[in-house]
């Protein structure tokens, strides 16, 4: 498959989970291109949700209330002990690498109705994870995905 349709899936993809984008672009060594798409597939993930987020919130609720009426589930409570320790700015860092981009912003929506201060935390969570694991990539030729397989036994 060819650089620039590899570079535009990672684009999409990462619009939904960035981790994933992330994992992509290194394992397929795309280079700084694959970076980038990967960086602005977040952002635009990020934009997307910001603003569509209580329309889809709306949706969702109404189309699925049974799952919505939940009260007690693991990950809920695992979102709840983030709000309640570190704000806004815990479900923003670890919206990109744990959480999906979606799920990340719409719980965002649900702790302040301040667009801006949720696009401006959740970009400045995805550039620092991408400096996390692209500038070790290229800047000293350091692979993070080959050093977390030899820690977890997978290589």
């Amino acid at each position: 498959m060819g650089k620039p349709l590899s570079s535009l899936l990672i684009l999409l993809g990462s619009i939904l989970k960035f981790s994933v984008g992330s994992i992509a672009a290194v394992t397929a060594k795309l280079g700084l291109g694959g970076s980038l798409a990967n960086i602005i597939g977040g952002i635009i993930g990020i934009v997307i949700f910001t603003y569509l987020g209580e329309f889809i919130q709306s949706y969702l609720v109404r189309k699925f209330p049974w799952y919505f009426n939940r009260k007690f589930t693991r990950s809920n409570r695992f979102l709840v002990r983030i709000k309640q320790r570190f704000g806004l700015g815990g479900i923003a860092a670890l919206t990109p690498i744990v959480l999906s981009i979606p799920v990340g912003v719409l719980f965002a929506l649900t702790l302040t109705h301040d667009k801006k201060k949720i696009m401006i935390s959740m970009i400045l969570s995805v550039l620092f994870w991408a400096s996390v694991i692209f500038l070790p990539y290229f800047v000293f030729n350091i692979n993070i995905l080959d050093i977390l397989k030899k820690v977890f036994g997978q290589g």
